[in-house]
């Protein structure tokens, strides 16, 4: 859950600034939101039938061609370099708007002429539904505070010194009080251990991305602007047009060509 919410952190800052601070918190940003998968393989390793369910995500993950290409941009990015886009301001704000263009894979349809922070908050989105599913589905093993319960306790093969060993008690501490019901123990040391935020993973999971209690605001572009026609350019592998002079010559030609031809 953690590295759900920083990548909603980074989210935020891609959404509103420029320059290198964009390209550093892009950066962070697919980092931190395919860790958010990573670090649920690794936790939930070994959770009987997690294995099986998770083949079925990763088939749908594939089947998705915008999943697929945050995959790729995450290994660019963390393996040889920043990720490529371009970039025009914004008329009448400071922000820029900016597209994917020119990356070892091509740009898929539904995220061509897609602002980079819309397609990121998208990405977020997926990612938080994929984990919202698996706390449904292994509800004790993604929440200790929910395991630690009669119905945990039966769900989960584990006993009340189990409990007391994750918190670190003294042998025999959780047998004392002989007469205090079991349920009433669990109910107490239940309390020791950190829930999963169910709150803020619905909140995401549903769209309502969040800094600091404001939401974050994400930029849903036409597809039709001066920014869209250069990316268009720059995924056509037209050499000649990779110059990013060229392209922003090019780029201006056409749109002069467009509005005469109206």
């Amino acid at each position: 859950m953690e590295k759900l919410q920083e990548a909603e952190y980074f989210l935020a800052a891609v959404s509103t600034c420029n320059g290198l601070e964009f390209q550093f918190n892009l950066n962070a940003f697919l980092s931190a939101c395919r860790s958010t998968t990573f670090t649920l393989q690794k936790s939930m390793a070994g959770v009987p039938g997690f294995a099986r369910w998770y083949e079925t995500q990763q088939a749908r993950m594939r089947a998705d061609p915008a999943m697929g290409f945050f995959l790729e941009l995450r290994n660019i990015a963390q393996h040889e370099g920043p990720v490529s886009y371009v970039g025009g301001a914004m008329l009448g704000t400071p922000r820029w708007s900016y597209r994917f263009a020119g990356n070892r894979e091509a740009v898929p349809d539904a995220l061509r002429g897609v602002d980079v922070g819309a397609a990121c908050a998208d990405q977020l989105v997926k990612v938080a539904a994929l984990l919202r599913e698996c706390a449904e589905a292994f509800p004790f093993a993604c929440c200790p505070a929910t395991a630690v319960s009669p119905e945990g306790m039966a769900a989960l093969p584990f006993t009340l010194a189990d409990v007391g060993a994750a918190l670190g008690l003294p042998s025999g501490y959780v047998d004392a009080g002989a007469e205090i019901p079991v349920a009433e123990k669990l109910r107490i040391l239940a309390k020791e251990f950190e829930p999963l935020d169910r709150r803020s993973l619905e909140r995401i999971a549903s769209g309502r991305l969040e800094r600091d209690g404001e939401p974050i605001q994400v930029f849903r572009s036409s597809g039709e602007d001066l920014t869209d026609v250069m990316a268009a350019m720059i995924e056509g592998r037209n050499e000649d047009a990779l110059h990013p002079r060229n392209v922003f010559v090019a780029a201006i030609a056409k749109r002069i060509s467009d509005l005469e031809s109206e």
